[in-house]
């Protein structure tokens, strides 16, 4: 790897591959099941089964993730509002799918809408984390190493010219 925090091409395949086929089969299943559009395609019980399949892959996905990336964009203070925000999206779909599997009929209905919600602003967030920098929002200095090693890179970076460790005279 070159850079901080970026991921193996593997790993980076699988996560998007997984996040958008979850994304993508559950948005299928939304248009068809909830509004109606193409309910007898988009609306069967196979969407439903392969956005269940892609959830569990990307969670996979997410796994491998974890350990490794974002432990590096928390310490390069990077994207971290996207960051964190697609964690918290991402737990919420967890315990909302599994509510909607295993918990109880009384509560379906608000499952339901919470979790295809939480799914369209997760995707949304998940493409913009991946594509887009938010400059504005990417940066937050309270995570950000402020070892001697950042220090030095900072103030070489800033140095005006002629003022480096190899001109003594500056």
């Amino acid at each position: 790897m070159s850079r901080l925090g970026k991921m193996p091409s593997w790993q980076r395949s699988f996560v998007i591959g997984g996040m958008l086929t979850c994304s993508i089969t559950g948005s299928l299943y939304l248009l068809g099941h909830e509004f109606q559009f193409q309910r007898s395609t988009l609306g069967a019980h196979n969407i439903l089964a392969l956005h269940g399949i892609a959830a569990m892959l990307a969670t996979l996905a997410l796994g491998t993730v974890l350990p490794f990336h974002l432990k590096s964009g928390i310490k390069s203070g990077r994207k971290m509002i996207s960051g964190f925000g697609q964690l918290s999206f991402l737990l919420t779909l967890l315990i909302t799918g599994v509510l909607l599997y295993y918990g109880p009929e009384e509560i379906r209905d608000e499952v339901i809408s919470t979790h295809w919600i939480v799914g369209l602003v997760f995707f949304a967030v998940f493409l913009l984390h991946g594509v887009v920098r938010l400059k504005g929002l990417s940066t937050l200095s309270l995570f950000k190493s402020t070892g001697a090693r950042d220090q030095q890179a900072s103030a070489q970076k800033y140095r005006p010219p002629g003022q480096g460790l190899d001109n003594p005279a500056g």
